[in-house]
């Protein structure tokens, strides 16, 4: 069976929030025919087998190893048989049919190949995720208090734009995004040499060399949202490599976007 739309999880010991993240999916998707479908990095609590008997329609592929983020996804690119693919994470909460809306958009717009919307925390607040393609200097100003690199923060996260209209963006991240599965395909899905960060900053570079990638501010989803990196030496040790892999692929590769003019629909 063909589906309008196909969703992937990639869950690692995090029972509670995939629950949620596949509990609201479905209640609140009515407006496309979709399969949701858990992928289970070798877990070590029994999150998969319990998910799987608490929601009979989902699809469970399990590995026997923890392989990140985007290979972890990758396992269902054979699997999958839709028009449009969603990257979900464990950490989302839907209170929308977003999907729906999504697909639609989609539909309408057959030069676009990828589109996130809105992301808030949950007490309603923004994140501002929608991003330019990371350079270094913006990573530093990043994770660099004082008004000294205010500016360039702000300009990494678009937030020297418009945002109030659907808006070409370089940078979608991989929390939330729908892409034509065609396309996801087409480009071999996610990068496997990023275990985990930066792998939908290339992803969307990736995609960018084929079609338009934009955000859609008009409906949102909660990402309920822990910044590992900045709380494990660990995670900050791959974060880092995964950047100097970054890096390293893009070394010298125009941008694919004039990024001082961002194009509206």
């Amino acid at each position: 069976m063909k589906y309008d739309v196909t969703v992937s999880i990639v869950n690692y010991n995090n029972y509670e929030k995939a629950r949620q993240a596949i509990r609201t999916l479905l209640e609140y998707t009515h407006g496309v025919r979709m399969k949701i479908y858990l992928v289970d990095n070798a877990s070590k609590d029994d999150s998969a087998v319990r998910l799987a008997d608490e929601f009979s329609a989902i699809g469970v592929v399990f590995s026997d190893k923890n392989l990140g983020f985007g290979a972890g996804h990758n396992l269902v690119l054979d699997l999958i048989d839709s028009d449009f693919h969603a990257i979900v994470n464990p950490d989302i909460i839907l209170h929308s049919d977003i999907l729906a809306e999504l697909t639609g958009f989609l539909r309408k717009n057959p030069d676009i190949g990828l589109c996130t919307p809105a992301v808030r925390y949950t007490n309603g607040d923004p994140q501002y995720l929608p991003k330019r393609n990371p350079k270094l200097k913006y990573l530093i100003a990043n994770r660099t208090p004082g008004k000294k690199w205010e500016n360039l923060r702000r300009h990494y996260k678009m937030l020297d734009e418009d945002l109030t209209e659907v808006t070409d963006i370089e940078f979608a991240s991989g929390c939330f995004l729908l892409v034509r599965t065609e396309l996801f395909k087409q480009i071999g899905g996610f990068d496997e040499r990023y275990f985990m960060y930066f792998e939908d900053a290339d992803l969307s570079r990736m995609a960018l060399q084929i079609a338009r990638v934009v955000f859609y501010p008009y409906d949102y989803v909660v990402h309920d949202y822990a910044r590992s990196s900045a709380h494990s030496l660990r995670y900050l040790l791959i974060h880092i490599g995964s950047m100097f892999k970054y890096f390293w692929k893009w070394r010298g590769k125009a941008q694919p976007l004039d990024t001082g003019k961002q194009k509206k629909l």
